[in-house]
């Protein structure tokens, strides 16, 4: 991995900003401690020059000097300045070789360049106080600012001291998980390349390291695996139908070559061409249901849903098989409930329906039974369909609802066993889940649909 690659990471590029936005807030911080150590230094000895001029106003010369003086003698970093001026400007007391610029107003004053006593320091801030004596003269009191200077020159060394090492410690762990992410997704492109490259059972890589990227690549895997079923069931949807197809047109063109070569009469023929129909229409059959199952697929029709009853439309089945059954010795009975509220395409649910039923039929012998149920079961519609026949094996329950796919007990009955997969894409369609149970004996088909909407509800508890 090239070092430019890291530093081009968005990672490193977050651990840039916030370093940047760090230094930012610290020098923020450190100014404004810079200032209020200033200011509070300056005020608190302005506010002590001040009262302590003001409280000498009433001393006379003799109790100043001694004041001043003891205030030299305390001195031991000379970091005070005293004068006495008498009224004509002279100095007649204090460790001062001249008044400094100020006005003479009892406040307090900065001097940026002071000459101080001390000659290891020739010139230093200092704060003065100058008042006028009621004899005229003048009480000069001042403070050197070099402690204040030298405070705020150790907190600005420390600023510079601290920030860049702290700069440096979030640019390297931004760096380190720049390099991190970009062997993530290193991993992840390298995965996308395989897949691309026809190695569809690769998946993305999942680390837990990263709870985000993780998520995605969680999501593009079930999506692959889902494409990979999809793939497989376009696959074997594919032979199973050039192997349906092939078989009646074969059929066909057999039965018209053999009366043609046998020079057959007019009767011959026309039962040639009548069985040759016969298989075309299987075909048609056949290629019609493909195009039913890949229309519902689409969602063709879904914007026309309204609310319907579920209940009236297996009375209306039940009604149109129970001849077929009647016919075939089957015992055939329905609980629907009434109504039954459900938001959906009511022909397409009926076909459904039908389908489940008429496989019911079809596999239920003699003497057994077939039973539609309907009901709202846990605030969802629900619909069963269970028969008494054979049943549906358990290791074949996964594949029964795959286009063409004929189990077992198919046998020799017609059908291209594509009636249960249009039930289940119609179902799907609709919100609903289609499962098969064994029913002990024969098989349970079961509908599960989401809850019925509020439209509906309020009319069914109105009703």
């Amino acid at each position: 991995m090239r070092t430019l690659e890291v530093f081009n990471a968005r990672a490193f590029r977050l651990a840039l900003a916030f370093a940047l936005a760090i230094t930012l807030a610290t020098t923020a911080a450190f100014a404004f401690i810079y200032w209020q150590v200033y200011t509070a230094d300056f005020h608190r000895a302005g506010a002590i020059l001040v009262d302590e001029s003001a409280r000498s106003e009433g001393a006379s010369d003799a109790e100043l000097r001694r004041a001043l003086q003891l205030r030299l003698t305390r001195d031991i970093r000379r970091l005070d300045f005293v004068a006495l001026f008498d009224p004509n400007g002279g100095l007649v007391f204090g460790n001062l070789q001249g008044a400094p610029p100020i006005p003479i107003d009892g406040q307090a004053h900065v001097v940026q360049e002071q000459p101080l006593p001390d000659s290891s320091r020739t010139r230093e801030p200092a704060i003065f106080v100058a008042r006028r004596l009621p004899s005229g003269g003048v009480l000069l009191l001042g403070r050197s600012l070099w402690e204040t200077y030298s405070l705020q020159g150790t907190l600005l060394r420390a600023l510079a001291i601290a920030l860049l090492p702290t700069v440096l410690v979030i640019l390297g762990i931004g760096a380190i998980f720049a390099r991190s992410a970009l062997q993530r997704y290193e991993r992840v492109h390298d995965a996308i390349v395989r897949i691309m490259n026809g190695e569809l059972e690769s998946r993305l890589p999942v680390t837990n390291e990263d709870r985000d990227i993780d998520k995605v690549a969680r999501a593009v895997n079930l999506m692959l695996d889902e494409i990979a079923r999809l793939l497989q069931q376009l696959k074997s949807a594919g032979d199973n139908i050039a192997h349906d197809l092939r078989t009646p047109l074969a059929v066909a063109r057999a039965r018209i070559e053999r009366a043609l070569n046998n020079e057959a009469g007019i009767e011959q023929l026309r039962e040639a061409l009548e069985t040759a129909l016969g298989q075309i229409e299987k075909v048609s059959t056949a290629v019609s249901a493909i195009l039913r199952i890949s229309a519902v697929e689409n969602g063709a029709g879904k914007a026309q849903f309204k609310d319907f009853d579920l209940g009236a439309v297996c009375a209306q089945v039940f009604d149109f098989y129970e001849p077929l059954a009647e016919s075939k010795g089957v015992d055939m009975v329905i609980d629907a409930e009434r109504p039954l509220p459900v938001r959906g395409d009511q022909d397409l649910m009926r076909e459904a329906v039908s389908n489940l039923v008429d496989n019911a039929i079809k596999f239920t012998p003699a003497g057994g039974r077939v039973r539609i149920e309907a009901r709202m079961a846990g605030g969802r519609p629900f619909l069963r369909v269970s028969d008494t026949g054979p049943g549906v094996p358990r290791q074949e329950r996964e594949r029964i609802f795959d286009r063409f796919y004929r189990g077992e007990r198919s046998g020799k009955s017609p059908g291209h066993g594509l009636g249960l997969s249009i039930a289940e894409s119609i179902a799907n369609l609709h919100g609903f889940t289609l499962t098969v149970e064994d029913n002990n004996p024969g098989a349970r088909f079961e509908l599960t649909g989401a809850a019925a909407p509020a439209s509906a509800r309020r009319e069914r508890e109105t009703a």
